[in-house]
């Protein structure tokens, strides 16, 4: 080998595996970058979707209490016709299949209402 053609310093090919493996840190941290940037948004997106679904419940739970209220201020007398008595029950069922009243709610009221 000439005296010219003798390189000195590790070479073009160990030069290219240091830069790569320098590029390959470098993305690596720009994934665990991006990575925990979509876990912040997921995490806030549920949070959100659970501050909602505690809002919707808290509207329900008031709605639940104003028609309790009502319906205690308004006792049902005893000489209501069968029709009226059929509407407020159907209208005490669809309370509780929006699962506003459980089961032993809508009993006690159907039966306050039909007097038993």
């Amino acid at each position: 080998m000439s005296p010219m053609r003798r390189r000195r310093g590790p070479g073009l090919l160990m030069t290219a595996v240091v830069v790569g493996g320098t590029t390959s840190m470098v993305m690596s941290s720009q994934q665990k970058k991006a990575a925990q940037q979509q876990q912040q948004a997921a995490t806030q997106q549920q949070m959100a979707e659970m501050q909602a679904n505690q809002e919707a419940l808290a509207q329900q739970q008031a709605m639940l209490a104003q028609q309790q209220a009502a319906g205690q201020q308004a006792a049902v007398p005893a000489g209501n016709s069968l029709d009226d008595q059929l509407i407020q029950i159907q209208k005490l069922s669809a309370m509780k299949d929006q699962g506003l009243l459980t089961e032993a709610e809508f009993n006690a009221k159907k039966a306050q209402i039909l007097g038993i």
